[in-house]
């Protein structure tokens, strides 16, 4: 869990689509900024490239641009909605340039 966490906070990580990458289940409270609002949220599970989080009542659709703060895990996570279904959505973590992937 440790190096997954040293990842998630390394800004230099590229992240393509890759499944095969390790996911760990989780159940950390976070919440979803989708301009122009907050959505609470729990990360169900999560690896370096991504994370599956549940909703209740809110939908995202694919291709929303999010930002994931997770505060027990002091992560703050740029990222594009991947798929979404129901109360549930797969964010893909953005790794760029222009993101702001930090520890908080």
């Amino acid at each position: 869990m440790e190096e997954l966490i040293a990842r998630l906070r390394n800004p230099n990580v590229r992240v393509g689509e890759q499944r095969q990458a390790s996911r760990i289940n989780c159940r950390w409270p976070a919440m979803v900024q989708n301009d122009p609002r907050d959505i609470a949220c729990v990360v169900e599970n999560i690896s370096h490239n991504g994370c599956r989080v549940r909703t209740i009542g809110h939908l995202f659709a694919a291709g929303d641009s999010v930002v994931v703060r997770i505060p027990s895990q002091k992560m703050v996570l740029d990222g594009i909605v991947a798929w979404a279904r129901a109360e549930e959505a797969g964010i893909q973590f953005s790794f760029g340039e222009e993101s702001h992937n930090l520890t908080v």
